[in-house]
């Protein structure tokens, strides 16, 4: 694979072309890894709606029957169930990590062990949550088509 990268000072807005003999898992995968910087979320604070860009938003939590999303510097609500906002993101690096959180893992610095077989995670900001034992699995095997698809 090779990687070309052209600075042009007209551009208004970045560019990728992808250019492929045939689509790969491997190349669909990095697609919607890039894919994901388009996408926006709805969000409310102090009465203003805001659209937040999914890369800036560490993860979504309900509390109270409410959902917020938190970035490094608001937490906002989200007028969503948490349910539907897992399942708008689904092809993002958004993942369920307990009953009540959805993790970006692109927030996510590190994980260590935590008691009663759970996990805790670090995030970039230098909060920690706790990973539920049901989500483990699916957020390691997640964590591993993503470096996979990091590295290429």
């Amino acid at each position: 694979m090779k990687l070309r990268l052209h600075q042009r000072q007209e551009l208004e807005e970045t560019e990728i072309d992808i250019a492929y003999s045939r689509i790969t898992n491997r190349l669909s995968k990095m697609v919607g890894y890039i894919r994901q910087y388009t996408y926006m979320v709805e969000a409310f604070w102090n009465g203003k709606s805001f659209l937040i860009p999914l890369d800036e938003i560490l993860y979504f939590d309900t509390t109270d029957r409410k959902t917020f999303l938190y970035t490094n510097k608001q937490v906002y609500e989200c007028r969503k169930a948490l349910i539907e906002v897992e399942n708008e993101l689904s092809n993002t690096t958004v993942i369920r990590i307990s009953k009540e959180t959805l993790l970006n893992t692109t927030a996510l610095v590190n994980v260590r062990p935590y008691p009663n077989h759970r996990l805790m995670a670090e995030l970039s900001n230098g909060e920690n949550l706790i990973i539920s034992r049901k989500y483990i699995s699916i957020l390691q095997n997640r964590l591993r088509s993503e470096i996979y698809v990091k590295s290429v």
